[in-house]
């Protein structure tokens, strides 16, 4: 297996180390994640090792957990450690046969009696579905001390039976598409991390338009707002977030940093309103077909849905092509 690193190897992570009883074992903020979606790992560690300050941390990445990007903390190093794949995994059209298999952070201090969280993100490809993966997780402290949470429960034992239990996510399969029957077909939900996305669709372009615009809704089951940052698409050379604005009777198009999606709200990009705007289209938008889609979540991460194309001027993914709420206005784009 070849292993890269990002920065030197941790001369303090050595075999030597002893293990330290805790009374609270490090965990998921959220313990279940969607596959074929992107996820955000939130590692909870609420104490160091019996007394002593935590001053590194490993976390072990589990096959089939692909694409990890772990988070810099201030006064924190990091390193990642790459090794091969059991497989060669599809991410987005790109074959990818390695990458992380542990992050590490060291040098920083975490008192025992402080808490502390470190950030990952990772694509949960769909060969997880319907199981329950483990991230095992070893805290480093001086004079040797160790705590390593890394037992993992045998099927149908219950994990808090054991005295260090791996941090476990459940992983569930992606909502599937719905058929297009009776004109609904926009009418599909793809999500990652409590965040929907649904009805997707976008409009045909005319002649040689080398522009074109998507329009979907968001819904966030969550407990905490997020935000939609950005978008990707293979049809288009960048695909940017804008919104309309009315100023003196003139209807302007504006990029936007981002897109607010409150907590158990809903955002919802249509016509005359935001917008996913696909700058430098490769070929025209034809109705009938349909292109795929990655939105990119600030706390959800990523999530890629099909969508339809429907007519020139379709308000809904139906195929409704009318051209409602454009009459009699004048568009400028800035």
């Amino acid at each position: 297996m070849t292993i890269k690193t990002t920065i030197a190897s941790l001369a303090l992570l050595g075999t030597a180390f002893s293990t330290a009883p805790a009374s609270a074992h490090s965990s998921l903020e959220t313990g279940q994640a969607t596959a074929d979606s992107m996820y955000k790992a939130v590692m909870r560690v609420p104490h160091g090792c019996d007394g002593k300050p935590t001053i590194a941390l490993t976390i072990d990445i589990p096959e089939g957990v692909i694409a990890t990007k772990p988070m810099p903390k201030p006064g924190w190093k990091l390193e990642t450690v790459w090794g091969a794949y059991g497989k060669t995994y599809d991410y987005y059209g790109t074959p990818m046969s390695e990458g992380v298999t542990q992050i590490r952070w060291s040098g920083g201090a975490l008192p025992d009696d402080f808490y502390d969280e470190f950030v990952f993100r990772a694509r949960i490809t769909g060969d997880l579905a319907g199981t329950t993966i483990a991230f095992p997780t070893t805290q480093f402290c001086p004079e040797g001390a160790q705590v390593a949470w890394t037992e993992i429960a045998a099927p149908g034992q219950n994990p808090h039976d054991l005295p260090h239990p791996a941090p476990a996510l459940m992983v569930v399969a992606a909502a599937e598409k719905s058929g297009r029957g009776h004109g609904h077909g926009g009418m599909q939900t793809a999500m990652a991390d409590g965040v929907a996305v649904e009805a997707p669709f976008a409009r045909a372009t005319a002649g040689p338009a080398r522009n074109g615009a998507a329009f979907l809704t968001v819904r966030n089951a969550g407990a905490e707002a997020d935000r939609l940052i950005g978008a990707k698409t293979p049809v288009a050379e960048r695909a940017e977030l804008h919104t309309h604005l009315h100023e003196n009777g003139v209807m302007k198009m504006r990029p936007v940093e981002a897109i607010a999606v409150p907590a158990g709200g809903v955002a919802t990009l249509e016509p005359g309103g935001d917008h996913i705007m696909m700058m430098g289209l490769k070929a025209p938008l034809k109705e009938g077909e349909s292109f795929p889609l990655t939105l990119i979540f600030e706390k959800a991460g990523e999530v890629t849905v099909d969508v339809p194309i429907g007519g020139v001027g379709a308000m809904q993914g139906s195929g409704d092509s009318s051209h409602h709420g454009t009459h009699g206005m004048k568009m400028k784009s800035n």
